[in-house]
Order: structure tokens, then C-alpha cells, then sequence
């Protein structure tokens, strides 16, 4: 029986080996290297969510053209609602940049990004995506947007950070969530709750409407 665990020690030896960059190289040293599929950046827990972190780029992605719509819809001479306007291209920039920021972390980390990738239920995305809105259901529409990339967020720092689960932990990953993603998420989802909040109200206790649209646009020009 003795040769038998010597066998089995060697293959696991062997399988264990054919894993690491060395063994690649090695093995193709005297033909032509061909195949060096471990000689790259991917280590620790990465790649079990790489899909789930291209999928919440390309929302992000998604998402930035969004508030680019709703900031064109503001800008026009019929709306004319400069503060709005200001608020929501910088709600598309922040999306932008953050997705683009998302995709080259990935590669930086060894993965290749799919553009083709989403998730099986859209983030935050109505039945009938008219951005179209008035004031208040536009900042009611970015507050649940933003809610709802934030909960993403959360789901994947769970995911990399428990270390329990060997082959889903990567504590760059959770931290570089934290760093990039969830602290901004936090402020401005208070932000935005804080002006729907406060728009309401103006709407509900004024007599003009169109007034108080109007001192909230100033107000929002000038954050």
C-alpha cells in the first residue's frame, strides 16, 4: 500500500506544480512557448467574481449615460434648469469615471473585461426607462439609482472579504471597493436624499411652484 500514497503524494505534487507560471515555462522551454496561461497578474480570490465586478462596470457605464440624458433634458431652453443640469452631468461623471477606474483595476489584477456582461436583473432600472422626468422625479430616480448601485457595491466587498470562503477572499479587492465605491456612495446618497427632501417640501407648503423650482435651481448651481 505504501507505493500507492507515494503515487497519490506525486500526483498531487505534480497538479499542485502545473498550476504556477515556473511550471509553464518549464514545460514549453524546449519548443515554442505557446501556453503560459499562469504567467499573469491573477492570484488569490479575483477571479471568482470577475464577472460580478464587469457586470457592475458596465452598469456604471449604463448609468453615466443616464444622468447625461437627464442633464441634457435640463439644459434645453424649455427646461432651463442650469442647477439641475450641473448636478446630474456630475452625477454621469462620477459613474463614468468610476467604471472606467473599475475596468482598468481588472486588468491591472490580470482579467480581460466583457463589455457584453450584465447583471440578471438590471440595477435600478425601471419598467419604461423615460428620463424625460420633472425636478422632483429625477432626483427621486437618482436617489434609488444610487441606492441600488450602493447595495451592488456591498454584495461584492462581501463576497471578496470573507475569509472563510479561501477561494472568494481578496482583501485588495474589498479594499479598493471600500476606497473608490462604497465611502462616496454613502455621501451621496445623503446628498441626494437630502435635496429630494427638501424640494418636496418647498413644493408641498409654496403657493408658485414655479418659484420655488426656480430658488432650488439657483441653490443647486452654486454646491
Amino acid at each position: 500500500m505504501k507505493w500507492l500514497y507515494v503515487f497519490v503524494a506525486i500526483f498531487l505534487t505534480v497538479s499542485a506544480e502545473e498550476q504556477t507560471c515556473s511550471t509553464d515555462i518549464v514545460g514549453n522551454c524546449n519548443g515554442v512557448i505557446d501556453q503560459i496561461a499562469n504567467c499573469n497578474a491573477n492570484f488569490s480570490g479575483f477571479s471568482s467574481g470577475i464577472q460580478h465586478l464587469q457586470a457592475y462596470s458596465n452598469e456604471q457605464l449604463l448609468k453615466s449615460y443616464d444622468y447625461l440624458l437627464l442633464a441634457a433634458n435640463f439644459g434645453t431652453f424649455v427646461k432651463n434648469r442650469p442647477g439641475f443640469e450641473k448636478q446630474f452631468r456630475g452625477l454621469s461623471d462620477t459613474a463614468w469615471e468610476r467604471s472606467i477606474n473599475l475596468i482598468k483595476h481588472i486588468t491591472k489584477r490580470g482579467g480581460q473585461h466583457d463589455f457584453y456582461i450584465r447583471h440578471t436583473a438590471t440595477v435600478a432600472t425601471p419598467q419604461k426607462r423615460v428620463l424625460e422626468l420633472n425636478e422632483i422625479s429625477a432626483l427621486a430616480y437618482a436617489l434609488d439609482t444610487e441606492k441600488a448601485l450602493a447595495t451592488e457595491a456591498h454584495s461584492l466587498h462581501e463576497r471578496y472579504s470573507h475569509a472563510n470562503h479561501k477561494s472568494h477572499y481578496d482583501a485588495e479587492v474589498a479594499h479598493y471597493l471600500e476606497e473608490k465605491f462604497i465611502e462616496d456612495q454613502v455621501s451621496t446618497i445623503r446628498k441626494l436624499s437630502g435635496y429630494t427632501n427638501d424640494l418636496r417640501k418647498l413644493l408641498d407648503e409654496s403657493v408658485d411652484g414655479s418659484l420655488s423650482l426656480f430658488m432650488f435651481d439657483e441653490y443647486l448651481q452654486k454646491q
